[in-house]
């Protein structure tokens, strides 16, 4: 079993991402120590390293593979003796609401730090009124938002090897920062991004020689998503509404504006970087905090 079994929430709040404390009882610890254990075996049993390769969608035996992974400030240090001090969650709805990822904590069997980690989407979320729960012959709801945990695990992380293993980089990249392991994309490649049907770019010739490497990677991770392929532009527009993001549409087409910080916001929200599936509705969202320049 899987020694110190701790969990701790990815909590994303503006441009501060933390992991807080999920207190549990005893019986749940070692409950769910079990479980995630198994989860391990299933994500490691058999399976074959590769290094990543953004255009290439690994097989159901293989893992993509970053060796030298130095994970972001906010989890650097923390290990399953750590999470302890960390603060509780709260249980508020819009607190949980903020949660982009779940993070297990262990040794294995040779003392080994581990982290395993979940997806979390606002699914996830039991808020009252909308789950059941039988007592005594009749049904009732919680009074508080609860949590509910994902079935298989997303990553990986082997604290000595420093190694990061996963299997979707999209996945992964709604609660760890990988964009910095994309490749970028070239002057033409951002011109042929430009000129998709579903875009009007102001200027496509500042936006193609002016692009930084920030921009250089959301533009090839845009061109791998499909997003643009599989929603229109109003579809896209109207699932912008609540996430601070202006998309403005024409015959048909979202202009892609020449003025840095928006083109930044536009590709952030493309991409699903600024909130969890805001397009797709299900697990995207990033907490990358690169600045363009």
């Amino acid at each position: 079993m899987l020694d110190n079994f701790q969990l701790a929430a990815i909590v994303k709040q503006g441009a501060q991402v933390r992991l807080q404390r999920i207190p549990m009882h005893q019986a749940l610890q070692q409950k769910l120590a079990t479980t995630w254990e198994a989860q391990l075996d299933t994500f490691l049993d058999e399976a074959q390293e590769i290094a990543f390769d953004a255009g290439y969608q690994p097989e159901e035996h293989e893992r993509f593979a970053l060796h030298d992974f130095e994970p972001p400030e906010w989890l650097a240090g923390e290990t399953s003796a750590t999470i302890g001090d960390l603060d509780p969650i709260n249980q508020d709805e819009a607190f949980i609401a903020s949660i982009k990822g779940i993070a297990g904590f262990a040794r294995d069997e040779n003392g080994n730090e581990l982290v395993l980690f979940q997806n979390f989407s606002r699914s996830h979320v039991i808020r009252p009124g909308t789950f059941l729960l039988l007592r005594n012959g009749t049904y009732e709801t919680t009074e508080r938002p609860g949590l509910t945990l994902d079935t298989k695990l997303a990553a990986v992380f082997l604290a000595a090897e420093q190694k990061l293993l996963f299997r979707n980089f999209r996945t992964v990249n709604t609660f760890l920062p990988l964009g910095d392991f994309y490749e970028e994309a070239s002057e033409q490649r951002i011109r042929e991004v430009l000129a998709h049907d579903k875009l009007a770019p102001v200027s496509v010739e500042a936006i193609a020689t002016e692009s930084n490497q920030w921009f250089r990677k959301r533009f090839a991770m845009l061109r791998d998503s499909g997003v643009l392929d599989q929603y229109s532009a109003k579809q896209i527009q109207v699932r912008s509404r609540g996430y601070d993001v202006e998309i403005h549409v024409h015959k048909g087409k979202i202009v892609f504006p020449e003025d840095r910080p928006a083109a930044k916001k536009l590709l952030q929200f493309l991409n699903e970087e600024l909130f969890r599936g805001a397009i797709t509705e299900t697990l995207y969202e990033t907490n990358s905090k690169r600045e363009a320049d």
